[in-house]
């Protein structure tokens, strides 16, 4: 990899140093009447971050990835809409590159749009694509900077923080939570019986009882636990907060010194509220566990076993955030799965009957199925799969950034570049999965075996990431339907150490609800509604009318 040479024209880093310095001093003793003052050092840091992303370029032969250019300002932030993966897609086929790259104010964006780049670079160079691009408003206004799926790989804390969710999460602890899941399982379906409009209530209420017991030993008592708003809160002000392009801070963190009252600083009003009803997400839930634990009134768990008085503030406070990442982590995502697959199932009745048949044959009348009959179910296993293909969770991946100058397919990625995985592009992408805008979990029968919810390494694939392929017919190298779990949950070092818990308790719901509810669209419904998705570092399939009945 050849050294980068910056061109002459290259603004002096004493000129940069000076102009900060200039501006934070006129902050510090700022009075209503030196607002002009103000303005013109902000004026400065924009034209000043404007001129470097023009005018500072690599001297070298090779390019960054192609992409559109964008305006002078802004860069592509007016040209992204309410679906950027798809807009992603496009402009990947418009420059014939898998690998793009774009603007948005002063910040570059790579987007890699298939499976290959994505292997590439955030598995196997993991080393250097594994840390989070710093998001001022999320992290510092926010106070998020410390949470598990947004810290710094660079950061100590990170290492520890996959440690203690990996080993609080593993197979052998998952064997531990098999009545918890059961029993949910049980109430969920009890709920659905009495009030089938309100399924997705109930999938979050059922998700969040799971992730407070395993957490924090808590008990949810009613429908409307104040911790289910909580966490539907906290999920929403995320998914605002690290929204790219919305908040000028993200590209120009001096702008974080104005005051509050200043009239062009609602970012820093806004983030100082959201900030105090985030810190509810790990700080209430946690300090609940300590009062339990000082009365000697608390059940076993997560918290509980880690929680060490005489190990100091630093310590408590790694296991609070860890805590507060299961639930982050899970809660969500969980719910979107769920809510895909009913809702998947009201639009394809035909594989909705499949997999009843299976269960029935299995079980025989009067039995419903359990986590030991799971391993036994393949298609059920098939359905799971082709709802995450075809309804990615996140149609975007969180995003990384490289840590240093790198080169790839001829091009250049600079130092500090975002980069984003496109899910939805890959897990749509009709050289490896063929006819991929089709709802068909056949794909995935004879692709790859069961696996053993009792062994500790049940979900588990960072060893196989492609498993489960077979090849073409034309017998290219390009192998056809892998297995989608590989690009749902994160990448490299980022992946989600919560999965396998994800999949079982999926799993058994997607069972139990086949096996009791019939799941259709309404008498007469014309045309049949189209699989849409919201925004947000979660993806959601739009809401439409469906009907839910117990089965005859």
């Amino acid at each position: 990899m050849g050294h980068t040479r910056y061109s002459s024209r290259c603004i002096s880093p004493y000129l940069l140093s000076t102009i900060r310095r200039l501006f934070t001093a006129s902050i510090c003793c700022v009075r209503p009447q030196l607002l002009t003052s103000l303005l013109i050092g902000l004026c400065l840091s924009i034209l000043t971050g404007l001129f470097l992303r023009h005018y500072l370029q690599p001297n070298k032969q090779i390019h960054t990835p192609p992409g559109p250019k964008g305006t002078f300002f802004t860069g592509v932030k007016d040209q992204l809409s309410q679906t950027p993966w798809k807009v992603y897609a496009q402009w990947a086929e418009h420059y014939q590159s898998p690998v793009i790259s774009f603007w948005v104010y002063n910040r570059r964006t790579v987007v890699l749009n298939d499976h290959k780049s994505v292997r590439d670079l955030l598995d196997k160079r993991a080393s250097l694509y594994s840390d989070r691009p710093k998001s001022w408003m999320y992290h510092e206004l926010c106070g998020r900077g410390q949470s598990v799926f947004n810290i710094s790989s660079l950061d100590s804390r990170h290492g520890k923080y996959r440690k203690l969710i990996q080993h609080g999460l593993s197979g052998r602890s998952i064997c531990d939570y098999h009545d918890l899941l059961e029993n949910e399982a049980n109430i969920f379906v009890e709920s659905i019986t009495r009030e089938p409009k309100a399924f997705q209530h109930h999938i979050r209420r059922n998700v969040a009882a799971v992730i407070m017991k395993i957490a924090y030993g808590y008990s949810l008592t009613e429908n409307n636990d104040p911790f289910i708003r909580v966490a539907e809160e906290s999920a929403q002000i995320s998914g605002w907060a690290l929204t790219p392009g919305r908040w000028i801070v993200d590209y120009y963190p001096i702008v974080r010194f104005l005051p509050s009252w200043f009239p062009f600083a609602h970012f820093k009003r806004q983030g100082e509220r959201w900030r105090k009803q985030l810190e509810s997400l790990s700080d209430v839930p946690h300090n609940w566990v300590k009062k339990q634990m000082k009365h000697s009134n608390y059940e076993e768990c997560f918290t509980t076993r880690l929680l060490r008085p005489d190990e100091g503030a630093e310590a408590e406070d790694i296991v609070k955030w860890a805590a507060g990442g299961l639930y982050a982590g899970a809660s969500d995502t969980t719910v979107s799965a769920l809510t895909s697959f009913i809702l998947l199932m009201a639009l394809f009745p035909d594989a909705q009957a499949e997999a009843q048949r299976e269960i029935a044959e299995f079980c025989g009348a009067g039995r419903v199925p359990a986590i030991v009959d799971l391993p036994h179910l393949p298609y059920l296993s098939a359905l799971y799969k082709e709802v995450l293909r075809y309804a990615p969770v996140s149609n975007l991946a969180l995003p990384h950034r490289v840590v240093q100058d790198d080169v790839y397919q001829s091009y250049h990625i600079p130092k500090d570049s975002t980069i984003i995985a496109n899910t939805w592009a890959i897990l749509h992408d009709p050289a490896i999965y063929p006819e991929p805008f089709e709802f068909r979990p056949s794909r995935f029968i004879d692709n790859a075996p069961m696996l053993d919810q009792h062994q500790p390494h049940y979900g588990d694939l960072e060893d196989t990431n492609h498993s489960g392929c077979s090849k073409r017919s034309d017998n290219s190298d390009i192998e056809t339907d892998p297995d989608p779990r590989a690009y749902c949950f994160g990448y490299g070092r980022r992946s989600c150490p919560g999965m396998r818990l994800a999949e079982i308790s999926v799993l058994l719901i997607m069972s139990r609800v086949l096996s009791q509810f019939q799941i259709s669209l309404p008498v007469g419904v014309e045309p049949t509604p189209q699989v849409e998705f919201t925004s947000g570092i979660t993806s959601h399939v739009k809401q439409f009318d469906i009907t839910i009945k117990l089965r005859q």
